[in-house]
């Protein structure tokens, strides 16, 4: 569970499942760890790594409210405004669609949020734009970071073998039954991304959500049981005979 605590290891988790997911043209997007304010390395290391800008810069802690405080960057010299520890990751275009994957037990549910809009590819002189993700994403949001700008056609939603496919291999990466997942679309490819795992999502939206957590758990327990020999009793010390 710690390791999802920590944007380091998750993403790392993250790149390691793109070659048991190459056949479902499932990928994350090129990341960078930063735990140095030297603004050279960090531009040597964004060139050596081939980041493409924009870049969205996420703190290292993955779970808080301060691990939603991110900002998006647009060229080299934006890169001082980048505070490690953090996570530069590129930025992929989506149409402003974010799929958030609930995962309980066996079942998984996907839930539509506003995301950010289209990007021109950088790098290019615009100044970091700082946002909170959890405001961008609300149901009811209503920002200007998720306005698409041009019209753009809808895109296809994420094939469901696909998403099946991926919750298998977290699960069982992982070793959780309990946990979620932020994909996009990406409007070029019209493949899916993962940018995001969630250990602690707060299942807004999923009507589904009690009664499958109430499955799940039933299925624990009789798992559990299953697994659990049964007692045997000794046999009964005999009666004392007595004497004649």
């Amino acid at each position: 569970m710690s390791q999802l605590l920590d944007r380091f290891a998750s993403y790392r988790i993250m790149s390691q499942l793109q070659n048991s997911l190459r056949d479902w043209q499932i990928s994350s997007p090129p990341y960078l760890e930063i735990s140095t304010s030297d603004l050279s390395v960090i531009q040597q290391d964004v060139e050596s790594k081939g980041l493409s800008f924009p870049l969205i810069c996420k703190t290292r802690v993955a779970h808080g409210s301060c691990s939603h405080d991110m900002s998006l960057i647009f060229s080299m010299a934006g890169l001082s405004e980048a505070h490690p520890p953090c996570v530069l990751q590129s930025f992929v275009n989506h149409g402003a669609v974010l799929h958030k994957v609930f995962v309980v037990g066996e079942d998984h549910f996907t839930v539509e949020r506003p995301s950010l809009k289209n990007f021109p590819p950088g790098p290019y002189e615009r100044k970091t734009i700082f946002f909170n993700s959890h405001e961008v994403s609300k149901p009811e949001s209503c920002s200007h970071l998720t306005a698409l700008d041009e019209e753009v056609s809808r895109l296809p939603p994420p094939s469901g073998e696909a998403m099946v496919a991926l919750v298998r291999e977290l699960r069982a990466e992982l070793g959780m039954a309990l946990f979620g997942v932020d994909v996009i679309v990406n409007i070029n490819t019209h493949t899916l991304t993962i940018i995001d795992i969630n250990i602690f999502p707060g299942y807004e939206g999923v009507p589904q959500f009690f009664s499958s957590l109430l499955s799940h758990i039933e299925s624990v327990l009789d798992h559990q049981e299953l697994k659990v020999p049964q007692a045997t009793c000794p046999p009964a010390p005999s009666a004392p005979q007595a004497d004649l």
